[in-house]
C-alpha cells in the first residue's frame, strides 16, 4: 500500500479539485488494504451486550475519518454500517495507539434493523480508514465474532468437536428390591470417543466416574434407597476439542423395600391343654401389617384369626399349630409353627358340694344332687357310701335305704366328668340314717 506522508489542508485540496472540474462528493480512488486486526470487547457476551472495537494501531496519517460495517448471516452481502462516517478525532486511543470505537447499539439492534431475528455463526466487523469526503480509503482493520447461539457470542473461534450421544440402560429393568444389585450401563457413540461417565441419581453422584472402553461404561450398585429414582449417565470427553460431552435421557426407576423377613420362627406358647389360652409367638422385620390363623391337624380353624387361641374341648388329643403372615408394599411372607398335641384340661373344680334329697330313713328313697363344677360337668359317676365305704351296686342317681343302713352314716361321692378335662371328685356331707 502506498501511504500518504503529507496531508494538505482540506480547503486547498477542494480548491484544486474545483479548479480542475473534477470534484464530486463520493468520487475518488479506493484502496482496501488490510491494516491490521481489532479486539472486540467484552470477549464474550449476549446479543444485547454493548461492545467496543479497538484497532491494533492508528489509521494512516492521510485518513481523517472512519466508518464501521458488519457482515454475516442475515446482513446484506455488502455489509451494514454500524458506525457512520465519523472523524477519527471523535474517538479515544488505546495505550498502543489504536482507535477505541464504542458501538452505540447492540447486535440485536443491528439485526432488527436488517430485518432478521436469528444471530448465528461468524460476523465480521470492518473499520475503514478514509477521508472525510469522497470514496478514498486508506485501509481496513477487521475483527470477527461468533454467535454460538441466538443470544451468546465470543470473540474466539469455537472449537468444532464431534458430537456424542449417551444412552443409559438399567438392569433389572424398571425396579429392584432394596439391597439387591442394580447395574447401570452407558453406551457412548461414537465408540471412539474417549472419556468417562458419571452415573447420577437425580443430582447425587453414584460412585466415581467410570472410564469408557469401546463405547461402554458400567456401574453396579446395591446402595439405592427404597423409593423412586431418576437415573442418568453423563459423558465427559478426555479431549473436549475432539469430542463433545453428552448426557442420557433420565431413566425412572423404583426400588422396593424387601418383603418381610422372619426374625424368630413361630411357635405355640403357653400350656397346650384344653381350656388354656395359647399364643402364636413370631416376629418379622419389614412388615407393615400382620395376620394370624390357627390350624388343627393341618386344617385352618374357622374364625380363629387372633394372635391368641382358647383351646376348646374338641381339640383334645389333636395337633394345634399357628401361622402368621406379615406384609408390606413389596409382598407377604408367611410362616407356620410346628404342631403341638393338645393335652387334657385341668381337673374339674368343685364349687358346691354334692348333696342328696329325701327322707334319710329306712325304706325311703334319696336322690343325688351333683353339686356345681367349673367348668360345668357333662355327666357324673355316682357312688353311694355307708360309713364312708362304697355300697355295692349303689351307683344310680337314687338310692332306697335298707335295714342295713339303719343307724349308719350315708354320704354321696360324685365324679364329675367332661370331655377333654380331668375328672373332678367331691363327696357330700354325711347324714345318719334313721
Amino acid at each position: 500500500m502506498t501511504s500518504l506522508t503529507a496531508r494538505r489542508p482540506l480547503s486547498a485540496a477542494v480548491a484544486v479539485l474545483v479548479a480542475a472540474g473534477t470534484f464530486a462528493l463520493g468520487a475518488g480512488s479506493a484502496r482496501a488494504d488490510v491494516l491490521g486486526g481489532m479486539e472486540v470487547s467484552p470477549a464474550t457476551g449476549s446479543d444485547t451486550t454493548g461492545m467496543s472495537l479497538t484497532t491494533d494501531g492508528p489509521c494512516p496519517d492521510a485518513a481523517t475519518n472512519l466508518i464501521v460495517s458488519v457482515k454475516g448471516s442475515g446482513f446484506p452481502a455488502s455489509g451494514q454500517n454500524v458506525v457512520g462516517n465519523s472523524p477519527i478525532t471523535t474517538y479515544g486511543t488505546s495505550p498502543q495507539g489504536g482507535i477505541v470505537v464504542p458501538l452505540t447499539q447492540t447486535m440485536r439492534d443491528y439485526a432488527n434493523t436488517a430485518g432478521f431475528s436469528t444471530l448465528q455463526g461468524r460476523y465480521d466487523f470492518t473499520l475503514t480508514c478514509r477521508s472525510a469526503f469522497g470514496a478514498t480509503t486508506f485501509g481496513d482493520f477487521t475483527a470477527p465474532i461468533w454467535f454460538t447461539s441466538n443470544t451468546a457470542y465470543q470473540n474466539t473461534e469455537p472449537v468444532h468437536t464431534v458430537a456424542t450421544t449417551t444412552a443409559l440402560a438399567v438392569s433389572p429393568a424398571g425396579s429392584a428390591t432394596q439391597g439387591t444389585s442394580v447395574k447401570l450401563t452407558a453406551t457412548v457413540a461414537p465408540a471412539a470417543a474417549a472419556g468417562s461417565v458419571q452415573f447420577m441419581d437425580g443430582t447425587k453422584a453414584l460412585g466415581s466416574p467410570v472410564a469408557v472402553a469401546a463405547g461402554s461404561a458400567s456401574l453396579t450398585t446395591a446402595a439405592l434407597a427404597a423409593g423412586g429414582h431418576s437415573l442418568t449417565a453423563h459423558f465427559t470427553p478426555t479431549d473436549p476439542t475432539a469430542f463433545g460431552p453428552s448426557a442420557s435421557t433420565a431413566v425412572a426407576y423404583t426400588v422396593k423395600v424387601p418383603k418381610p423377613v422372619v426374625v424368630s420362627a413361630p411357635k405355640v406358647t403357653g400350656t397346650v391343654r384344653v381350656g388354656a389360652t395359647v399364643t402364636c409367638a413370631v416376629s418379622f422385620s419389614g412388615g407393615t401389617s400382620q395376620i394370624w390363623s390357627w390350624q388343627l391337624d393341618g386344617v385352618t380353624v374357622r374364625g380363629a384369626t387372633g394372635r391368641t387361641y382358647l383351646l376348646p374341648d374338641a381339640d383334645y388329643k389333636h395337633k394345634i399349630a399357628c401361622r402368621s403372615v406379615a406384609s408390606n408394599s413389596s409382598g407377604s411372607t408367611g410362616a407356620t409353627s410346628p404342631a403341638v398335641t393338645v393335652a387334657v384340661g385341668a381337673t374339674l373344680r368343685n364349687t358346691a358340694l354334692p348333696s342328696f334329697t329325701g327322707t334319710v330313713a329306712t325304706g325311703h328313697t334319696v336322690t343325688a344332687r351333683g353339686g356345681s363344677w367349673t367348668p360345668a360337668a357333662t355327666h357324673y359317676v355316682i357312688i353311694w357310701r355307708r360309713d364312708g365305704k362304697a355300697i355295692t351296686g349303689a351307683t344310680r342317681s337314687t338310692y332306697t335305704l335298707t335295714k342295713a343302713d339303719h343307724g349308719h352314716l350315708l354320704s354321696l361321692t360324685i365324679i364329675a366328668q367332661r370331655t377333654g378335662w380331668t375328672s373332678g371328685t367331691a363327696t357330700s356331707r354325711s347324714v345318719r340314717v334313721g
